[in-house]
């Protein structure tokens, strides 16, 4: 399966798959483990370091196209 690095909003499913919706509304997973970067405020963090608060903020990571 290829992979992109795609800028989108950062997420997660009932399963806790996370991934990033674009502004076209479409549903990236992100490749696991990797570190992301918030775009807002330039943080690196681990996918393993993500909580409740960064739910909803845009960010850049590697997906599954």
């Amino acid at each position: 399966m290829e992979t992109r690095i795609i800028s989108g909003i950062l997420s997660w499913d009932q399963e806790n798959k996370y991934f990033l919706e674009t502004l076209m509304e479409n549903r990236y997973f992100l490749v696991l483990p990797q570190i992301i970067t918030l775009t807002q405020t330039d943080e690196k963090l681990a996918t393993d370091e993500l909580n409740e608060s960064h739910k909803g903020k845009s960010a850049i990571a590697r997906c599954f196209v």
